[in-house]
Parts: C-alpha cells; sequence; structure tokens
C-alpha cells in the first residue's frame, strides 16, 4: 500500500529543538513505512514559508498519494493506514479529531529513545477539534486533487491561514474532506502564536478571500489563478498559439487612512483597461488594516489582478521631513527598485489620490528605454523651485504623483541613494518632500508625458489645459472624500462600484 504514498514534511532548520523534532519524526516514518518515499521541502523564506515548503516537497514526489505531514507530528501506523485507504475514494482525509500535545520533559525523553510505536507519556494537553478546526498538520490527499488546485498558496508567509485556504480550494473543487474520529501526537516546543506573524494581518485579508470563494467553483478558480505556487505555469493564450501578454506593474504606497482611496484607485484602473495584458500591483504598506486589505484584494480578485502587499522598514525615512497633507508615505515610493523583482524592467507608480479614465495600457507603452523616468509637469510648482533645487532655470519640475519608472536605469543610476542624500544634505531646501529631491536629480533624465495622464487640480483653472483627463490627480489639500472638489463626481463613480453609496 505505501509503495504509492510520498510523506510530504514541510521544514526549516533552526538549530534547535525542531530539528530534534524533525529528525525523530522523519525517522519514524522511515521506521514505521519503510516502503513510503520521504520528501523534505526546506523554505528559507523569512519567516518560515511552510506552503512553499510543502510544495517544494511535493515537487519531489514521485507517488501517487500525499501524505503531508508537520515535521513535529507522528500517529499510531494503524490510523495512517485507514486514512491512506480512505483517500483511494474520499477527496482528501483529515485522519484526527484528538490532538495530544506531549509536555516538554515527555518530548524530551522520547526523542532520546528510537521511535516505535506505542508511545508512553505522562503531561500531555488533550485538544478536542470541531468540523472546521484544526485542518492542517496531518493530512491525506491524491496527487491529482492536491494538483489541481495548484499546491498551497506561497502568499501565505509566516505562519496561519494556508491549511484553512488549502481546505476550501479543495472542498471546492475536489469535494469535502473526510475526517477520521482518530488521535495525533505532537512534539513539544516554544510555543509561536499566531498574533506574532509579521505577516498575521496579510494571511487574514488572504483566506478572506478564499473564505467568499468556497463552494464557488468560477469564483475559487479566479483566486487560485492569483495564487504564488511552483506549480503556477503562466497561462497560455487560447489556441495555445503566440506568448503571454507582457504583465503592467503598478506601484503605490499608502497608510490605513489612504487605503479607501487606494482601493478606488484600483477599481478605476483596472475597469478601463482594455488590453489583454495582465496587472500586477505591489503596495507598499504603512500599517493598513485587515479590513481594509481584504476590500483591497477583492477589488484586484474581481479584475483577475495580482495584489501584492510588502514593507518597508520605516526608519530609513523617518528623520525626513513632511509638509501639511504629505505625510512620510511619500517618500517610500523611492523603495520599490527594492521591492520588484530584478527581472521587471519597468514600474507605474500611482499616488493613491487618482483616478484613472482611459486604458493605462498606452502610458505603459510609453518608451523610455532612455529615461530613468517619464512624468508629468507640475502645473501649479512649474519652475518656482528651480534655484532652491540647483537647477537650472529652463528646467521643468514634474510631479511625482504618477511616474513611469525605468528601474534598469534607476538601479544603474543609483537614483534611491542619490535622492535620500540630496535629502540629507539639503534639508532646509526641502519643500515637497522626495518630488523636489527627485527633481535635483533627475532634472536632465525624465521624459515629459502628455498632460492627460496627470491632471492635476490646478489644471482646471488653466484655460488652455487638456479638458478629456486620462488620470484625473486630487492635488492639494481638498481631496474629493473630505472637501466639495470640483471633479468629486469622478472618485464618487469609482467609489460607489466598491460600497455602493
Amino acid at each position: 500500500m505505501f509503495e504509492r504514498v510520498s510523506i510530504l514534511i514541510p521544514y526549516k532548520p533552526d538549530n534547535g529543538i525542531r530539528d530534534r523534532n524533525f529528525q525523530w519524526v522523519k525517522a519514524f516514518y522511515e521506521t514505521m513505512f519503510p516502503e513510503a518515499e520521504i520528501c523534505v521541502g526546506i523554505s528559507d523564506e523569512e519567516p518560515f514559508n511552510r506552503a512553499q515548503a510543502i510544495n517544494l516537497a511535493a515537487k519531489q514526489a514521485t507517488r501517487d498519494i500525499f501524505i503531508i505531514v508537520d515535521g513535529d507530528i507522528f500517529c499510531d501506523p494503524h490510523v495512517m493506514k485507514e486514512a491512506v485507504e480512505q483517500a483511494v475514494n474520499a477527496p482528501w482525509v483529515i485522519p484526527f479529531r484528538k490532538i495530544v500535545r506531549i509536555g516538554e520533559e515527555s518530548s524530551r525523553n522520547l526523542l532520546n529513545e528510537p521511535p516505535t510505536w506505542p508511545v508512553e507519556v505522562a503531561d500531555v494537553d488533550i485538544i478536542h477539534t470541531s468540523e472546521f478546526t484544526y485542518l492542517g498538520g496531518l493530512n491525506i490527499i491524491s496527487r491529482d486533487h492536491f494538483m489541481e488546485v495548484g499546491g498551497f498558496d506561497e502568499r501565505f508567509s509566516g505562519w496561519g491561514g494556508e491549511d484553512d485556504a488549502f481546505s476550501c480550494a479543495v472542498n471546492t473543487l475536489c469535494g469535502r474532506y473526510k475526517r477520521l474520529e482518530h488521535t495525533i501526537y505532537h512534539l513539544w516546543h516554544p510555543p509561536v502564536g499566531y498574533e506574532n506573524n509579521p505577516n498575521g494581518e496579510r494571511n487574514l485579508a488572504l483566506r478572506q478571500l478564499y473564505y467568499e470563494a468556497n463552494n464557488d467553483k468560477g469564483k475559487m478558480k479566479r483566486v487560485l489563478s492569483q495564487a504564488k505556487s511552483v506549480f503556477r505555469q503562466p497561462e497560455k493564450k487560447k489556441g495555445g498559439k503566440g506568448k503571454q501578454k507582457e504583465p503592467i506593474y503598478i506601484a503605490a504606497a499608502a497608510n490605513d487612512d489612504y487605503a479607501e482611496p487606494l482601493a478606488v484607485m484600483l477599481r478605476s484602473l483596472l475597469k478601463n483597461k482594455k488590453s489583454g495584458s495582465p496587472v500586477s500591483v505591489v503596495i507598499i504598506d504603512s500599517e493598513i488594516s485587515e479590513k481594509k486589505k481584504s476590500l483591497i484584494m477583492k477589488v484586484a480578485e474581481k479584475y483577475k489582478a495580482n495584489v501584492d502587499f510588502q514593507q518597508i522598514d520605516p526608519v530609513v525615512y523617518s528623520e525626513f521631513a513632511t509638509f501639511a497633507y504629505l505625510t512620510k508615505e511619500t517618500y517610500y515610493r523611492l523603495s520599490i527598485p527594492d521591492l520588484v523583482d530584478e527581472t521587471v524592467d519597468k514600474v507605474l507608480y500611482l499616488d493613491c489620490d487618482v483616478v484613472v479614465k482611459k486604458d493605462i495600457t498606452e502610458l505603459w507603452n510609453t518608451d523610455i528605454r532612455d529615461y530613468c523616468l517619464g512624468a508629468v509637469e507640475d502645473h501649479w510648482v512649474k519652475q518656482s523651485r528651480n534655484a532652491d533645487l540647483f537647477m537650472p532655470e529652463t528646467a521643468k519640475y514634474f510631479n511625482a504623483g504618477v511616474l513611469l519608472i525605468n528601474l534598469k536605469k534607476w538601479r544603474e543610476h543609483g537614483v534611491k541613494e542619490k535622492v535620500i542624500e540630496f535629502i540629507r544634505t539639503h534639508p532646509d531646501r526641502i519643500k515637497y518632500c522626495d518630488q523636489d529631491a527627485l527633481n535635483a536629480v533627475l532634472y536632465k533624465q525624465w521624459l515629459p508625458l502628455d498632460p492627460k495622464w496627470n491632471f492635476q487640480t490646478y489644471h482646471l483653472y488653466d484655460p488652455v489645459a487638456v479638458r478629456k483627463p486620462a488620470i484625473i490627480h486630487y492635488t492639494g489639500e481638498n481631496k474629493p472624500w473630505n472637501a466639495d472638489h470640483p471633479l468629486k463626481k469622478d472618485y464618487r463613480k469609482y467609489r460607489k462600484g466598491i460600497f455602493q453609496s
């Protein structure tokens, strides 16, 4: 029977008790099931990416049935045999109802002895699971069903949520699990609470997408189309001809107060994109709440866009001054090249206080090979900052709310480092945060774009300004969500598509 079985063990070395647990558990399964294939998946990510580790183990596997088991869990060999038998007919199997958590002393005593069965333990903590709790730790599933959902979603970073998501996906696409009324044993290690996961809120927001797609095959397939996994392959065009279109890479930065405008901006962009190019969004997350992250991800999921929340060390920019409505997050766009894969050569940065009214593909296709970025002249500042910023009198000053960034040149020229150095060297000359410093450093290296791609509030008072903007930028202190802005109706139009009010 176990000639058909691969035992997948996710693992991250710690040079401590977890290593000892893993070695004992691995030896336990090798002893009890010598004919089974043992596959260990090691994730080096920090924090530990358990989903990735499971997938890496599965990638090594050559058998038809997968037993997915954590490196600190074991059970009665007869229970495992029954679970494998059940997996032949059930979509997948959870073989336990009760968890026996072995105390520290008993656990250490076990580790000092060769693996055997039965085991004798004195100090334990017994957990009785419900139908919908403790879905991970030990599962049995066929290779076909595992691959049907693409394995585990590696966007779950750290711990928590990945088992719930996997459960929703398999239950929806393959059929509901069968739970057996048995017991598993958990070796002791220092507890690591879910609340200590630095990516906990992000995981919860992602898990919510799976919950909302549960039992809806179409919706679940859309959620899975955005999953990250070693088993995910680029989608081919219909008919199998031609290569996949280049993604449009979008970047933004927001705190919790600007998360709702960010959701509106993304909806406007995605709703009006007509090309077949996929959209991938990197959001620099400055303490966005779980609730608002979920809102943003729902918008992206509706339009099949991929969203990746990234965090940076705010200390990098903590010494820099902010002014009025310009918050510390305005500096975070300087870190975009550090957060996007090095294979990506271009990204479109957008402030949260914009609404996109036209297909963004036209702007994305602008040739900026010879420039560090493309931007639109600031209609309010114009050339008034040139002297303060050591710029020639004739040089134009751009608005940094819409930037088409050439990441390759940005990295080659060390733009981030030069901008930071300018701010530190000339703090008394900075009025508009990093926008000033970007202009000072790049005044010879940017391509002026059509003003329609950054129609600023002050364009309204220019009789010769463009009247059909492709992107409305609500510059200034008065925003459509806090004041009676002349172009408020455009913002409310896209907001209504999210909130229905």
